[in-house]
């Protein structure tokens, strides 16, 4: 299965109202009222966290139904924090807000927002975009994290890149085997859902035979 046939899942995928109560959910309640506070100055970062949330579980439904895709890695509030342990080898440890962090000798080399792996082997990690994202160094940046996730576990590496709207030229520069997935608008679904339902609610994570802890993907 190739990042490409992920996107179309992806892609194909009809946000519900449950997957946009669960995007909000994993963000902290301080993030979660300025995300419905659009005159506020982080609003846009609350707004990126939440759309990365939202592309998460839409992530996590869309692939139940497929059984070319083996395992997705957990994170946000669906991930277990461990402390690091400085003697452990280089590989993927969460920070305390579940982001998917790699450390190569005790430094963070990289952070991912998605992380898929499909039957056949590849393994497809995902940068998810919201506003108006420049594309300086975005091509060496995304050679860097392949090369790293290339070494560490020695497979197939390809590359999602997930929007809430059509790419520019400049994001579309991506390699040949990699993709890029469209949810229309997906920055702004939350309004969809009162502030009243999502600010102190508490929900347990989504079902998915798909989800597993980062550190086995």
């Amino acid at each position: 299965m190739s990042a490409s046939e992920v996107a179309g899942l992806l892609s194909a995928e009809e946000v519900t109202l449950s997957h946009i109560r669960r995007a909000v959910h994993h963000l902290p309640k301080s993030c979660r009222a300025v995300l419905y506070d659009e005159a506020h100055h982080l609003h846009p970062s609350a707004v990126g966290e939440f759309f990365e949330a939202l592309s998460y579980e839409l992530l996590l439904s869309a692939s139940e139904s497929s059984p070319s895709v083996v395992s997705i890695a957990a994170k946000l509030a669906d991930a277990e924090y461990i402390p690091y342990d400085k003697y452990s080898p280089d590989g993927l440890w969460y920070s305390r807000d579940g982001g998917i962090r790699f450390k190569v000798k005790g430094r963070v080399a990289a952070e991912m927002d998605l992380l898929i792996k499909t039957s056949d082997g590849v393994r497809i990690f995902g940068e998810v975009i919201s506003g108006s994202a420049g594309t300086k160094g975005f091509l060496s940046e995304i050679a860097a994290k392949k090369a790293l996730l290339s070494e560490i576990y020695g497979d197939p590496v390809e590359f999602l890149l997930v929007l809430p709207y059509e790419p520019h030229s400049g994001l579309r520069c991506v390699g040949e085997n990699d993709a890029f997935a469209v949810i229309p608008d997906g920055d702004t679904l939350y309004r969809n859902v009162p502030k009243s339902e999502v600010m102190m609610r508490k929900l347990s994570p989504a079902k998915s035979t798909k989800r597993v802890d980062g550190r086995v993907w």
